[in-house]
């Protein structure tokens, strides 16, 4: 005679998760009371609570995708500290690979990065794009179902493994034109995409030639959270590798500095001017406080994960959107059937 089965087994993974939140609303309900009573010292009586993917596997299907950093540091730090959208006031831990890895299950992951420049009405060049040209790339994304996602969840995903949309992408806009704040943002607001905008600093609010943004422009930007901006450099060198060791501080870590200083933000991000990098030119981008920096090759483009490390993460020239969307994948989803 088979014995019967214990039905309270299978509440225990859902009864587990419970604890874990609760747990947390507690230590934050302390932390929201010792705020009220002027404790500043309740804010590290926090604990961060460590997501195990299996444990937490229903809540994780959910917000786990849209992880977003605790905080500006949380993306360097040993373990990754990520809150959810469903909990936005509990920070919870990652395992993350060492700065400047990429975890192995990201590089299951296929997520391709694209690279724009100049949006403006009439091309002048072949990797031009038109406002309308955009938002058909914008449409045929969202009829593809791809998700684009931040910057800040592209790294957490590369550092922890943790899987992202069914087919996320990274947008990024390279070099800060004029056409970037009047044609590129709107259409960003419109759809609720979120992109990388990489500003070199010499010609800002300059339009001899093309135009590009203003500090003002930028310090609007910069207040969204659809957006991101990265350092590219003071003047645009076309190859860093053949800058002496003070042009390239001057480039790298200077820019970042006047960056920081005029909008008032922390710049984590780098972008090589015409990709070319060597060891040299990335030891100086990770000194100067960069914990991530993109590259190009047009003769040999890769998905994200496929990078070497976060100091040379690939892209994809925008023109070859439309076979990438088929492609793009989030990486491994956690099993819940097989907790349940």
């Amino acid at each position: 005679m088979q014995p019967k089965p214990n039905n309270f087994l299978k509440f225990i993974p859902f009864i587990g998760g419970i604890l874990i939140i609760s747990t947390g609303l507690l230590a934050l309900n302390f932390y929201s009371q010792g705020e009220k009573n002027g404790d500043s010292s309740a804010s590290i009586k926090i604990k961060p609570y460590p997501i195990n993917l299996e444990a937490f596997c229903q809540q994780y299907q959910t917000a786990g995708k849209n992880l977003q950093p605790w905080n500006e540091e949380s993306l360097s730090q040993e373990k990754v500290l990520v809150k959810t959208q469903a909990y936005p006031n509990i920070p919870f831990s990652l395992d993350a690979v060492a700065l400047t890895n990429i975890n192995d299950k990201a590089r299951k992951a296929k997520v391709p990065i694209l690279m724009y420049h100049d949006i403006l009405p009439t091309k002048e060049v072949f990797f031009d794009v038109t406002p309308k040209e955009l938002e058909a790339d914008f449409e045929l994304m969202k009829s593809k179902g791809v998700t684009p996602i931040s910057l800040d969840q592209l790294i957490i995903h590369l550092r922890t493994g943790s899987p992202l949309p069914e087919k996320p992408v990274l947008l990024t806009f390279d070099d800060g034109y004029g056409g970037h704040y009047e044609y590129v943002y709107p259409l960003l607001k419109k759809y609720k995409y979120p992109a990388v905008f990489s500003v070199y600093t010499k010609n800002m609010g300059i339009n001899t030639g093309r135009s590009h943004v203003t500090w003002e422009q930028l310090k609007i930007m910069v207040e969204d959270p659809l957006v991101t901006i990265a350092g590219h450099s003071k003047t645009h060198p076309p190859d860093l590798t053949k800058l002496s060791d003070e042009e390239l501080i001057r480039e790298i870590k200077e820019s970042k500095e006047i960056l920081e200083k005029e909008l008032g933000k922390s710049i984590r991000y780098f972008t090589y001017p015409t990709g070319k990098n060597d060891e040299r030119v990335r030891k100086v981008v990770e000194e100067a406080g960069y914990i991530a920096a993109f590259t190009m090759d047009d003769a040999d483009e890769k998905f994200a994960g496929e990078s070497e490390n976060l100091l040379a993460i690939e892209r994809f020239g925008q023109s070859r959107l439309e076979e990438l969307v088929d492609k793009a994948s989030g990486g491994e989803a956690v099993n819940c059937s097989e907790q349940n």
